[in-house]
């Protein structure tokens, strides 16, 4: 069965070592599903699930240096992204944790602790305002594979490109009218600036800048939450192995945004021209940014301006060649609007 399985950005797949992986994207290779470490047994974990204790890693260099020092097997090299990567081998999954699954368990249960009581609140109040059905929606993070506190974040996921922007727009209203629903203030951004670790990519003010505007971040009732919208199985249209990729160099950019079709989902995407190379090869020009991390979503909107800083790659697909920033995996990493 599980060499059967679909999965896609928002699921958690759990390894027969014990091992929690976040689910990456909505391409994997066949024997196998790109995932990242999330959490692992420890005793000194200060989270609990069925008698066992686990610690959360976040940082992306911390989760490959403990795979290289411990489970080297989930690191791998992918001939279609050109570089090495995490990841789950089919046969070595245990149980693939799904947010839809996850919430429907939830809403028909009478025995739901506060937090999960919280999130289930959230769901409602969001498929209320935006008209969506229940379906739309999912439950990620800790919550999913029961690992979260109290004072964990609600991680919402929402399935369809469609769906993204009736999100958006309730979420404005809701920001504007609700009492229980609160944009991020600058004490929130300065510690989600600490704790994402962006010193190395830009000043707290430009961060401030950048973020005011979200929507799919704030805090409702006491918790922080995220909103991720990820596109349908029927609009998954690209294969694994359509496109070949080759890593360049880290390359800085300006632009102007011109497509901003895929900025409310994860992945997103923003097409852009005008491209100003400002490091890097001038001749290798990008003409899209994108990012594999839900952080990136709602950075721009077509017409203005940005500077992009990551990994260029050349993408070989159907014949034709282009090239493209990949934002989000190191710690220089930056996609901000010019103001």
């Amino acid at each position: 069965m599980m060499r059967r399985m679909r999965a896609r950005e928002g699921d958690f797949v759990e390894s027969s070592d014990g091992l929690l992986f976040d689910v990456k994207g909505l391409l994997h290779p066949p024997d196998r599903v790109v995932a990242y470490l999330r959490y692992y047994p420890d005793n000194r974990g200060t989270r609990s699930r069925g008698g066992v204790r686990y610690v959360k890693v976040y940082d992306l260099t911390k989760r490959r240096l403990l795979l290289e020092k411990r489970w080297p097997r989930y690191l791998y090299y992918d001939e279609m992204q050109g570089r090495e990567l995490q990841g789950v081998p089919k046969d070595s999954i245990l149980a693939l944790h799904m947010p839809k699954l996850r919430l429907a368990a939830l809403l028909h249960s009478r025995r739901k602790d506060a937090l999960e009581a919280s999130a289930t609140r959230l769901v409602k109040v969001l498929a209320q305002e935006s008209g969506l059905p229940l379906d739309c929606f999912g439950i990620s993070g800790s919550l999913l594979v029961g690992l979260h506190r109290q004072d964990s974040d609600l991680d919402i996921i929402v399935y369809g490109s469609t769906a993204a922007k009736h999100i958006q727009r309730a979420l404005f209203t809701l920001l504007e009218d609700n009492q229980v629903f609160h944009a991020y203030g600058p004490r929130d951004l300065k510690r989600l600036y600490l704790r994402r670790d962006l010193r190395e990519a830009l000043t707290f003010r430009d961060f401030e800048m950048q973020e005011h505007r979200k929507l799919f971040q704030g805090r409702f009732l006491s918790h922080e939450y995220f909103v991720r919208c990820v596109k349908n199985w029927g609009e998954i249209t690209e294969r694994y192995g359509d496109a070949q990729c080759a890593p360049i160099g880290e390359y800085a950019v300006s632009g102007e945004v011109t497509g901003d079709e895929e900025s409310l989902l994860t992945p997103c995407r923003y097409v852009i021209k005008h491209v100003e190379v400002l490091s890097g090869d001038p001749t290798c020009t990008p003409r899209e940014v994108i990012s594999f991390r839900g952080r990136f979503a709602e950075q721009a909107i077509r017409g203005e301006h940005v500077l992009a800083r990551g990994r260029l790659e050349r993408v070989r697909s159907e014949g034709s060649e282009y090239y493209r920033l990949v934002v989000g995996e190191g710690p220089r990493d930056v996609l901000r609007r010019i103001w």
